[in-house]
């Protein structure tokens, strides 16, 4: 119990006294800014008030939050007026910084997630000069296109219901079918469409542009649709590679547009390990191997794309005052495109059952694998044997990658294209060398 009260104490000094230093040598000859011993003192404030609440005394932690609160307004009002300097960024990190030391010792949220808030906060602090270039010149267009993208992602998705839409939910569309005769009892809960999980496509492909350019902003256009896909990739590699074949027809530097591809289909490999690791972790140790050999030749590919000298570097982009910050329309037809796809590839898995699983899985490949490894996962060791499942893995992995080539090739540019379809026969050629010594 000593230990636990002695760690968690020792926890709020750092996070105190790391947002301290941050906040020092961002202002170094200001005398004003609260520095490593103030914010250190501020954590252990909160600390100290976290366990008072704990042990029963909430009125003692009270009246600690309360005095931090009154001597902390206190301090802004008498340096506002002195200094005329009328910002709170100092002031708001000071109480977060209390926030953290007190959430250390209550232990409301798990302890990853505080760190995590932490890491967050320090990560904003440190951005303000990199906020002000990206503010600066910042057009009517732009902050439109911001603004667009909010009620896309807030106000359209969450207003869209949640529910799979099955045939038998559509009376009319039943009663044509039924006038031609079919049979189709076996096809009354086939799955149409679910609104927000495809709206939530449709966000993913358009954010990605969005957060893409934000990021080049701060970091480099380059390098900022690298960092964005890599995070997309845990989402949905399709989507991330469909907005970068997009994002290909805009800009010259189509070799980094490939290498952030190729980074969001090496995220996706790695979510293998958290969708099957808590189903079948035989299986996973099983395929663990061909995972790891195809991460290393995607990390291998995309090095190579983003060292590789672009064709038109020493050309100027065009400039993007004309440009929209993303494009609506083509996020829509490849979600129409996916809504088809996923029809066509859930009659084929009902059409064929257990006796046709590979080639349903393969047609199924064309939506995503998420599904068709949860259901592998769940099959591997029981109806089917390991190394069935692995090779029905491989033939749908590498039929998953030629589908984003032909994505990239339907409204990407022809450049991307190909690059991208070299890069997925290399990756899914790296995963069935591991066939060889099984």
């Amino acid at each position: 119990m000593f230990s636990d009260l002695f760690i968690n104490l020792l926890l709020a000094l750092i996070f105190g006294a790391t947002v301290g230093l941050e906040r020092e040598s961002s202002k170094p000859n200001d005398p004003h800014v609260g520095g490593i011993r103030t914010f250190a003192l501020i954590a252990l404030l909160g600390a100290l008030a976290g366990i008072f609440i704990q042990h029963n005394q909430a009125a003692i932690g009270l009246v600690i939050v309360i005095g931090f609160l009154a001597l902390l307004i206190s301090y802004y009002i008498a340096e506002s007026l002195h200094t005329k300097d009328f910002g709170i960024t100092s002031e708001v990190s000071a109480i977060a910084t209390f926030i953290l030391g007190l959430m250390v010792m209550v232990q409301i949220i798990p302890q990853q997630i505080i760190i995590a808030v932490f890491v967050i906060v320090v990560f904003v602090l440190s951005l303000k000069s990199r906020t002000s270039q990206l503010m600066a010149g910042l057009s009517r267009q732009e902050v439109q296109s911001f603004i667009s993208y909010a009620i896309i992602a807030l106000v359209a998705m969450p207003a869209l219901p949640d529910y799979s839409y099955k045939l038998k939910d559509i009376p009319v569309l039943h009663q044509l079918i039924e006038t031609t005769g079919a049979n189709i009892s076996e096809f009354d809960n086939l799955d149409l469409i679910n609104p927000r999980k495809i709206w939530m496509v449709v966000v993913l492909i358009t954010g990605i542009d969005v957060f893409g350019y934000v990021l080049g902003r701060l970091v480099g256009s380059r390098n900022g649709f690298a960092v964005t896909s890599f995070m997309a990739g845990f989402v949905s590699s399709t989507s991330a590679t469909q907005s970068l074949a997009q994002r290909s027809n805009q800009t010259p530097f189509v070799n980094h547009l490939v290498g952030a591809a190729v980074l969001a289909n090496l995220a996706s490999f790695l979510q293998i390990f958290l969708l099957v690791g808590p189903l079948n972790m035989k299986w996973l140790l099983a395929i663990v191997p061909s995972i790891l050999i195809m991460v290393t030749t995607a990390g291998i590919i995309a090095y190579f794309f983003f060292v590789r000298k672009e064709p038109d570097e020493g050309e100027k982009p065009e400039s993007k005052k004309a440009t929209a910050i993303f494009s609506l329309a083509p996020a829509l037809k490849f979600a129409g495109l996916l809504i088809i796809i996923k029809i066509v590839t859930k009659v084929c898995l009902i059409l064929f059952g257990q006796a046709g699983f590979i080639i349903s899985s393969i047609i199924a490949s064309f939506a995503g694998l998420d599904a068709i490894i949860v259901n592998l996962a769940e099959m591997a060791g029981k109806s089917i044997t390991f190394e069935f499942a692995l090779l029905t893995f491989l033939m749908v992995n590498a039929t998953n990658l030629l589908s984003k080539s032909f994505y990239s090739w339907l409204q990407g540019n022809r450049s991307f294209a190909i690059k991208f379809l070299i890069s997925a026969v290399l990756i899914a050629a790296s995963g069935a060398l591991w066939l060889v010594f099984i």
